[in-house]
């Protein structure tokens, strides 16, 4: 009995120790297994949202380079400094040609130009530095062609003188604008959160404008002029403006990302541009006595200065990305007042100016006393396609 006892114990310590001894392997197998498995499907779900659930996520990561390529066009409205200066300036030189000669009648506007629309064009080029650094060479364009239909004209009346009767008369048709914007802009944005940056930017701008404009006139003199009975007007012409200007605009510029897919752009900048401009061109004049048959003249109106322009460009744009390629939908507005330092030139001809002419001759007091608006607000559309690159390659 005592031997069974023994016995026993003898088994019963053999088996306590076979499982002290097996148990941390029992213990750690499974756990080592659940480990492996959780890894398993860590990579799993991570490759699935990587190239199924979400393309997206590929390219919403912060690259150290970034080149962005974006071509669009637009539409938009139009109000031109070469229509809005038109009527004041020249209703002054009218005056002053009547006080420094009373035979010259002056000339009143009655009728100005409305807001016009005009056809838009824009691509830019853009890199970026790990989000932060940006520098952009950007053109847009605007583009409008008017006929006789349209309100792109500025109309005058002359009141009755000794020497002329009253006469109401088309001073300035604009036929054609084209305006062009060249920028090389320069930025930083600093992150104030993870989807609001905001910095400053600034633009090495130039201009270039070109307007092709009908000058107008009409005049009858009464029967105690030097020629009585004489109609003379114009029936044709072209005249071409030419602006260029330069100038460096400080601005803010801030983007805000809503989504990884959406994000709000928006920029203000200071305009101030100054160059040079010319204007020259032919005027055909019609002459005729007492309705008998009219004979037909040229003048040729020559100026030429120094304009500056100051105001500001306002740009607000929605932007949509998958993966590399984006949509961007905006608004620029250009909010500009035009002035002139200097205004020189005349208008030459064989017909005698206070039949057909408004301008002060030689120095254009008119103009030099004047500042005048020019709007331009647009709407557009651009698609856009980036290419990025960091230390794991090229995307």
């Amino acid at each position: 009995m005592r031997f069974f006892m023994i016995s026993n114990f003898r088994i019963l310590l053999s088996f306590f120790l076979f499982l002290f001894f097996i148990s941390p392997n029992f213990s750690q197998e499974p756990e080592r297994t659940e480990q492996l498995a959780d890894i398993k499907q860590e990579e799993g779900a991570k490759e699935t949202s990587s190239w199924f659930n979400d393309p997206n996520d590929k390219f919403s990561k912060v690259f150290e380079h970034r080149l962005m390529f974006r071509l669009g066009a637009g539409i938009g409205n139009l109000s031109p400094a070469v229509l809005n200066e038109t009527g004041p300036a020249w209703s002054k030189d009218s005056i002053l040609r009547n006080i420094v000669d009373p035979d010259s009648p002056p000339s009143f506007p009655y009728k100005e130009a409305r807001s016009l629309g005009v056809q838009t064009q824009a691509w830019d080029i853009s890199y970026g530095w790990k989000n932060r650094f940006e520098i952009q060479s950007a053109r847009n364009s605007s583009l409008g062609k008017y006929g006789k239909e349209e309100p792109a004209s500025t109309s005058f009346i002359t009141p009755r003188t000794d020497l002329y009767w009253a006469s109401a008369f088309e001073g300035n048709r604009l036929l054609r604008f084209n305006g062009i914007n060249d920028h090389l802009r320069f930025s930083y944005i600093h992150p104030f959160t993870s989807r609001f940056r905001i910095g400053p930017s600034v633009n090495f701008h130039r201009y270039t404008e070109q307007d092709t404009s009908s000058y107008g006139s009409y005049s009858t003199s009464r029967p105690g002029a030097p020629v009585p009975d004489k109609t003379t007007w114009s029936v044709g012409g072209n005249v071409e403006s030419n602006f260029s200007m330069k100038g460096v605009l400080p601005g803010i510029y801030l983007k805000f990302k809503i989504t990884e897919w959406w994000e709000i752009r928006s920029r203000l900048e200071y305009l101030d541009r100054k160059g040079d401009f010319s204007v020259g061109g032919t005027q055909i004049l019609q002459e005729s006595i007492s309705n008998g048959l009219g004979t037909y003249s040229i003048s040729v109106p020559a100026y030429g200065g120094k304009v500056a322009d100051k105001g500001t460009i306002f740009m607000f744009e929605s932007s949509f990305r998958y993966c590399r390629f984006s949509l961007d939908i905006g608004m620029i507005r250009q909010d500009i007042t035009r002035s002139y330092s200097m205004y020189v030139g005349d208008t030459v001809g064989t017909v005698t100016t206070n039949d057909y002419l408004l301008r002060f001759p030689n120095v254009d007091l008119g103009q030099m006393s004047h500042h005048s608006k020019q709007i331009l607000t647009e709407v557009y559309i651009m698609p856009g396609a980036s290419f990025f690159y960091d230390s794991e390659g090229i995307y």
